[in-house]
């Protein structure tokens, strides 16, 4: 009895306890939503539970126009931030990706929100209020806010099982038009990358194939297959979840509740350092419902914290009317960062929906009532020569409208249809904008909370009243912006638009509002940088050697219209986000442009194209006061090696990135394409872009060889050219085993051209989807070997079943063949890593294939006189003259030949009549790669008349039995009779070499890749050493903590030139057995590292240790270091 009665006890206690504790909270806890109060662990649970519901409703609707919670982060500049499919830019307790700037956190939340009267059907909603008719009739009406924030507890069903937000979109209402990818987790974004091998970035649709374009392209609101920045993301949500209020604007469905709204939001951001510190955000709202919308207000809420999460409680903030800008700042200038001082925080209103249907000029731009939705050119902005490209916006795809002497509006209803340029939605001026109605900035409590609906609009959204905010008393503010009211009509669109802005301080700030203002201007088509190129790196031994294509070099700028690339600029940093680079100040003193990476002779990692941009631009950075530095001709390259002071064991970050040089006339600065690493804070992964490395150095393994051409090297097989083929190895790791490659010249008119063929078969998988093109791993495939075969092995029919495209790398899968949709098929085929380039001059850029360039010299026909001489051991002193018949430059011949000396005469002449002339020698055509044959010569007696020939006559090479085929003439002199003539001997051979061009030549080579030696090995173990010896305090390869770059990682040292594979036992001196490390390591990585702690997990003690190393093989070292703490 008395055990029951603790048992009972015990649980009674237990109930109490965990009724308090932050894991078990009750329905109005969640519903009241998250508070800046909150530890991790209640965000944590408050987010599971609103997980939860999202993926319970989500999964119980079953509807495929509906898509999950996706997010993204935007990285695109210096601005990071997560945002969400729901409309939340940052969310309640993100501590990592809020809006993040030079390390210091923004912004809590920001969102929009639309904000109608509709006619309810009754009075039972709290925030209904009547209208009475001139009859008497009583209509009951509400003022309905539609948004997606989570902040203050959001909008949230009365039994705490919905939330009426904003939901998610995968498709248009009838499923044609695509917006997302229903099975990825992310945000499209137009950098994604191709990473499952499907042929369309990861967070793509299926549906934006572009079937003129041959390709997966980004839906761009100006045209198809470009962003108008360099970063966008790109979602679609609705309201029909809203369910708060008793309005139905579906006749036919009244489960779609909400205002009948659907938002196309898109986000961009540039990486020039005139834009790189501001986010546009640009929502399309439009009206999907049956019945028209009046007194509508575009608007959008947002909430800061300048200096960080925690630093929420001491902000001033001012609206500046002029800019259309509300800004903020932190009263005391602490962050939540030691030593980080924040800056200025803004958040300016670009765009204001237009009113098309009021008679008022309300913008003052002379046009009364302009529409983007009747398809008139109304500010007669459309150019006939430039503009007549079709409804995709791309020239020359030959789709609707292109080149039919009339603009072609988009279709308002489908992404992938943006129109030509300058007409309706690709237009801004034809929109009849009302401007920015209203500003707000109400404290952060739970009583302006989003969704007490008529409480917003009385106190915040009325028309005409601007709060001057709160520059005196510091606090904690939300900033809400309107625009409105506004009539929406059933099937109409409107669109708005907002500037998040960060600055380093009021004067930065105000500068990147005006850029803001003129990026908005000039419809978003701001400077557009030449595109990324795609980076290797590779570690070597206080080395790191970098390489990249030339994709960048055929970038077309769609705002200058010109092919305008400049060159290529190389960034390092211990810093993910290469801030520390950032030294290079404007006239305001704000840090503005970064400095290059230094070669080891001091000189810019910056390479530029020989031509008339060198030096300082010409144009001035806008408001500036700073001009970009366009190099000083170097040339370009495709390969660096940084041993500037790369040490061993740190991670370094480099960014390969492109530039332009801008254009004088129009007054754009020269821009660089983004160089961006993001931290995922869920994972403390690093991504990486296409262009951006992170990379450790290290010593190799020692057993290590590196990788080699197999001998002979280079053979020719077919042709007479003699110039220069030259083959580095620059990434040994690429380098493949046994692999052979030819290399043929060819010529193509008057033109010489030359591909490099890779004998090795390759087989690509490739999931069939009917009437498309699927891409192929690489480029340029040998049609004459390509072949297409089901799993099974039965062989499909090129022109039947599939059709190739060999240069582009892609084959199309006819939809009337035998092939069904979703097989796998294989592709079976070899490639050419290079195919018809006319690189001949020395010049580097072929593409980088196996981890090796090529580099071609080609020679023109003439005599080789270093090559043209006797024998190194012939007697004679006899001179010679070599040149083509009678100095005649046509008679040049592409041959080697050997003149062989006999004691006796052994030829003829061969001139008709004179064939009882004899000489002393035989002419042999010794060309590599050709059979050897013995020449006619025709020898013409002109010193003595003896029917013998002697020095100072002309000996004449004929290439064949006819005297017109004469070539080159030689002639040899004796020397002054006071130096005395010495003959050649019997043996003697003088040689006559030429340069000659390629034409139809063919070379082969093979490699070897690189290998583990074991006897390298054991010669190598004395050469292990640990890094740094001694240790004192802390070291430099230290990692840093990327989520707080001021605090140092954990420690630890490293040991080098390890065996690929091998075992550490690390002693005291005493000989203590401290830890065992087992390193188990590539070829290429010969280091090991320890964090200085004990079998045990204890730290070690300050001290001399001794370590032995053994390897697999049997190999073993001693060595000992020093730890002082």
């Amino acid at each position: 009895m008395k055990i029951k009665t603790k048992i009972l006890f015990l649980i009674l206690f237990s109930s109490l306890l965990f009724s308090q504790w932050p894991f078990k909270k009750d329905l109005e806890w969640y519903k009241s939503g998250p508070e800046k109060g909150w530890s991790k662990r209640d965000h944590e649970k408050y987010n599971n539970w609103r997980d939860d519901i999202f993926v319970k409703r989500f999964t119980d609707e079953e509807d495929p126009q509906l898509l999950r919670i996706q997010k993204a982060i935007l990285n695109g500049n210096k601005i990071t931030t997560e945002i969400w499919n729901y409309g939340s830019i940052s969310s309640p307790g993100n501590r990592v990706t809020d809006i993040i700037w030079e390390g210091l956190g923004y912004g809590y939340e920001f969102g929009p929100f639309i904000c109608a009267e509709v006619e309810v059907e009754s009075s039972m909603h709290p925030d209904s209020y009547p209208k009475v008719s001139s009859d008497g009739d009583t209509t009951w009406y509400a003022r309905v806010i539609s948004d997606g924030l989570a902040s203050l507890g959001g909008e949230v069903s009365p039994d705490g099982t919905e939330f009426y937000g904003w939901k998610p979109l995968a498709f248009n209402d009838n499923l044609t038009v695509p917006y997302a990818d229903p099975n990825s987790d992310n945000i499209p974004t137009n950098n994604d990358l191709d990473r499952d091998g499907d042929g369309k970035p990861d967070s793509w649709p299926f549906g934006w194939y572009n079937e003129n374009l041959k390709d997966y392209v980004w839906p761009g609101a100006l045209r198809q297959g470009a962003s108008n920045s360099d970063l966008e993301s790109f979602f679609v949500v609705d309201d029909r979840t809203n369910k708060e209020f008793e309005y139905y604007p579906f006749v036919s469905d009244s489960s779609r509740r909400g205002l009948g709204v659907e938002i196309e939001s898109r986000y961009y951001q540039w990486a020039n350092p005139l834009a790189e510190d501001i986010i546009f955000l640009i929502f399309k709202v439009t009206n999907k419902s049956d019945k028209d919308l009046n007194e509508v207000t575009f608007g959008m809420w947002g909430d800061p914290h300048v200096g960080g999460p925690s630093n929420w409680q001491d902000d001033l903030s001012y609206f500046d009317k002029d800019l259309n800008m509300v800004y903020c700042w932190d009263e005391d200038g602490v962050s939540d960062v030691v030593g980080n001082t924040p800056g200025y925080f803004g958040y300016k209103f670009l765009e204001s929906p237009g009113q098309p249907y009021d008679g008022i000029d309300n913008d003052g731009d002379g046009l009364v009532d302009e529409s983007q939705d009747n398809g008139i050119d109304e500010d007669n902005d459309w150019n006939i020569e430039k503009h007549d490209i079709g409804i995709d916006g791309v020239p020359n795809t030959g789709d609707e409208g292109e080149d039919d002497g009339v603009p072609t509006p988009g279709d308002p209803f489908d992404l992938r249809r943006p129109g030509e340029p300058n007409i309706d939605w690709t237009d801004l001026d034809e929109s009849d904008m009302v401007g920015l109605t209203g500003f707000a900035s109400p404290p952060f409590t739970s009583q302006n909370r989003i969704s007490n609906d008529q409480f917003i609009f009385e106190n915040y959204l009325i028309p005409g009243v601007f709060d001057s905010a709160n520059s005196v008393q510091a606090g904690d503010y939300i900033f809400i912006y309107s625009s409105g009211p506004i009539n929406l009509p059933a099937g109409e669109s409107r669109r708005f638009s907002i500037a998040l802005i960060v600055g380093q301080d009021y004067d930065d700030l105000t500068l990147n509002a005006v850029t803001a203002q003129d990026i908005y201007e000039k419809n978003y088509q701001f400077a557009k940088p030449p595109e990324k190129p795609n980076v290797t790196a590779i570690p070597g031994d206080e080395r790191v050697t970098l390489y990249w294509d030339d994709v960048a070099e055929s970038s077309f700028d769609p705002i200058t219209e010109t092919y305008d690339f400049e060159g290529y600029v190389i960034y390092r940093s211990m810093d993910p986000s290469f801030l520390d680079q950032q030294t290079i100040t404007d006239a305001n003193g704000s840090k503005f442009l970064f400095e290059p990476l230094k070669t080891v002779d001091g000189a810019p990692a910056r390479f530029d194209l020989v031509n008339d941009y060198f030096g300082l631009s010409s144009i001035e950075f806008t408001g500036r006061g700073v001009k970009y530095n366009l190099g000083d001709n170097t040339g370009l390259r495709h390969v660096f090696i940084d041993s500037n002071n790369v040490i061993n064991g740190q991670t370094y970050y480099y960014a390969v990135v492109s530039y332009d040089h801008g254009d004088q006339e129009l007054q754009v600065a020269p821009a660089e394409c983004s160089k961006t690493i993001t931290l995922n804070p869920e994972t403390n992964e690093i991504l990486l872009d296409v262009n951006t490395i992170q990379i450790v150095p290290k010593a190799p393994s020692a057993g290590y060889v590196e990788s080699s051409i197999n001998e002979p090297g280079i053979t020719q097989g077919q042709g007479k050219g003699t110039g220069d083929i030259i083959i580095e190895i620059i990434d040994h790791t690429a380098v493949e085993e046994d692999n052979e490659y030819n290399l043929f010249f060819n010529e193509n008119g008057d033109d010489l051209e030359y591909s490099l063929l890779d004998l090795k078969e390759l087989s690509d998988t490739i999931s069939v989807r009917l009437g498309q093109y699927s891409k192929l791993s690489q480029k340029n495939a040998d049609s004459a070997v390509f072949s297409l075969a089901s799993l099974e092995g039965n062989d499909y029919i090129i022109g039947v079943d599939y059709d190739l495209y060999d240069e582009d790398g892609q084959i199309f899968i006819r939809d009337d063949g035998s092939i069904l949709e979703g097989q796998i098929v294989v592709a079976t085929y070899r490639y050419f890593p290079i195919r018809n380039s006319n690189k001949l001059s020395s010049e580097e850029g072929n593409p980088i294939f196996d981890g090796m360039t090529l580099v071609i010299q080609n020679d023109e026909l003439e005599l080789d006189t270093t090559k043209t001489k006797w024998n190194q051991y012939s007697p004679t002193n006899w001179s010679w003259l070599v040149k083509p018949f009678n100095n005649i430059p046509a008679k040049m011949y592409p041959a080697d030949y050997e003149l062989r000396w006999f004691d006796t005469p052994v030829t003829s002449n061969f001139r008709p009549g004179f064939e009882y002339v004899k000489a002393n020698f035989e002419i042999w055509e010794v060309t590599p790669g050709y059979e050897e044959k013995k020449l006619p010569i025709i020898l013409i007696e002109t010193v003595a008349m003896d029917s013998v020939w002697n020095p100072g006559e002309r000996i004449v090479i004929l290439q064949d039995t006819v005297t017109s085929a004469s070539s080159w003439e030689l002639t040899f002199y004796e020397p002054s009779i006071y130096d005395g003539s010495v003959p050649p001997v019997e043996g003697d051979v003088f040689s006559i070499h030429t340069s000659r061009a390629f034409s139809d030549d063919i070379f082969t080579f093979s490699t070897s890749s690189s290998k583990d030696s074991k006897m390298v090995e054991k010669n190598n173990m004395d050469n292990i050493y640990v890094v740094p010896n001694p240790y004192v305090v802390s070291s430099n390869i230290e990692p840093l903590d990327l989520q707080n770059p001021k605090d140092r990682g954990s420690k630890r040292v490293y040991f080098a030139n390890l065996p690929s594979k091998c075992t550490i036992n690390i002693y005291t001196i005493t000989g203590d057995l401290v830890k065992t490390l087992d390193h188990d390591g590539q070829i290429e990585d010969g280091i090991e590292y320890w964090d200085l702690t004990t079998s045990d997990n204890f730290p070690v003690s300050f001290g001399v240790y001794i370590f032995h190393v053994k390897s697999d093989s049997g190999n073993e070292a001693v060595g000992r270091f020093a730890v002082i703490k």
